[in-house]
């Protein structure tokens, strides 16, 4: 009876030490991933006015994703390690066996590896977040994920693509801190240009003036001038700086009241002409 009192007394503490242990472990990784979100917080806060607060917080909740992952894993190896040594059992040769399986399995998935570091560094340099519209090359549209993999996008046509982080090259954001509308606007040659010109800068204050529209625009628009002479036109090119993502309806809209404005002062857009000459011989 007494050999089984003691056996249970040392079985009891071994427990309790475990206990103890992980306990230990657990809390030091809550405040370490505490510290780093309260860190991730501050950094994000003091991020350039562009940034809005949403695309801050989109960014952060990433970032507190991938650290408190990395913390997780961190704290369930020391866990293990306490655990083994409170055994008995010398964890280093363990720990190198675990090592040299991870070389291996690192050797085999340098693909997964080059897609986690890939996403890394585009969450920490923000090139594009969740709401996003961007062109990667050989997808575009808007992003609907963003993990330590893959990219999600979600194209004009409802496709929706799946990138790997490694295999983009370059990204092309129409929607991060603003956005400009360019549009041509193509005049026949009989046309005066001044006065084409004059209509179009009124247009545009009317359309600075608009309450609705106003709310999407982010600065004054301008008439650049002629952009080119073409073939059969000569094109007056605009710049309308928007807000993120709107200068597409801000451009459709524009595009409807300069017609409108074109045919009220009976100004024409070019269209093919086809002209015949020459006689026809009588049979």
């Amino acid at each position: 009876m007494l050999s089984i009192d003691v056996d249970f007394v040392e079985v009891s503490v071994f427990a309790g030490q475990v206990i103890a242990a992980w306990i230990v472990v657990v809390a030091v990784a809550m405040l370490v991933r505490r510290l780093i979100r309260s860190g991730i917080r501050r950094a994000l806060g003091s991020a350039p006015i562009g940034n809005d607060a949403s695309r801050r917080q989109q960014r952060g909740d990433s970032l507190a994703a991938l650290s408190s992952s990395i913390v997780t894993v961190v704290a369930v190896l020391l866990g293990l390690i306490m655990t083994l040594s409170l055994l008995g059992v010398n964890p280093a040769p363990l720990v190198a066996s675990v090592g040299v399986v991870g070389i291996a399995v690192g050797l085999g998935a340098q693909k997964l590896v080059q897609d986690f570091l890939a996403g890394v560094f585009m969450l920490l340099e923000d090139q594009f977040g969740v709401g996003d519209i961007i062109d990667v090359g050989d997808a575009a549209g808007v992003v609907e994920g963003v993990t330590l993999r893959t990219v999600r996008l979600r194209s004009l046509d409802g496709t929706l693509w799946h990138v790997s982080n490694s295999e983009i090259r370059r990204v092309g954001n129409k929607s991060q801190n603003w956005s400009r509308a360019v549009i041509d606007l193509s005049l026949s040659y009989e046309q005066d240009v001044q006065r084409a010109w004059t209509v179009v800068e009124e247009c545009l204050r009317e359309f600075a003036a608009d309450s609705e529209w106003a709310s999407k625009l982010a600065g004054t628009a301008e008439v650049l001038g002629v952009e080119r002479f073409a073939e059969s036109s000569v094109d007056l090119r605009v710049l309308i700086p928007t807000l993120p993502a709107n200068q597409w309806s801000v451009a459709r809209e524009f595009r409807r009241r300069i017609k409108q404005q074109f045919d009220a002062n009976s100004i024409s857009f070019p269209y093919p002409h086809l002209t015949l000459s020459g006689s026809v011989s009588p049979r």
